[in-house]
């Protein structure tokens, strides 16, 4: 028998670390709305992920991308993504983090054409 298979996923918790705001993220939450959704001002514009104004950079925990027909990595160069940058509005945590993000402030719209 396996233990814990089908236990209870818990929420994580977000910390931004210029703020030092923090809230609560619930399993399978996209890290964007889950800040939306807790009155953090962060930054955006498309929320679908094709212009990545939304960029932040997780310095501690793990989190997904949850499938998708689109690839939101795209918007990101390599050493961006080696450093832990993320598109927001497509990422899930699946643990506690902590994360860099300019709010407050409009993010560049790199995809925008």
């Amino acid at each position: 028998m396996v233990f814990g298979l089908f236990k209870k996923k818990e929420p994580v918790k977000v910390t931004i670390k210029s703020t030092g705001d923090t809230f609560m993220c619930e399993p399978g939450e996209i890290l964007m709305k889950a800040a939306l959704k807790h009155k953090i001002d962060w930054p955006l514009s498309c929320k679908v992920g094709s212009c990545g104004s939304c960029r932040a950079t997780i310095l501690e925990g793990e989190g997904k991308y949850p499938p998708s027909p689109a690839d939101p990595v795209f918007l990101l160069y390599k050493e961006e993504m080696d450093k832990g940058m993320v598109i927001a509005c497509q990422w899930t945590p699946t643990t506690d983090i902590v994360v860099d993000v300019e709010v407050g402030k409009e993010g560049d719209r790199r995809g925008m054409i």
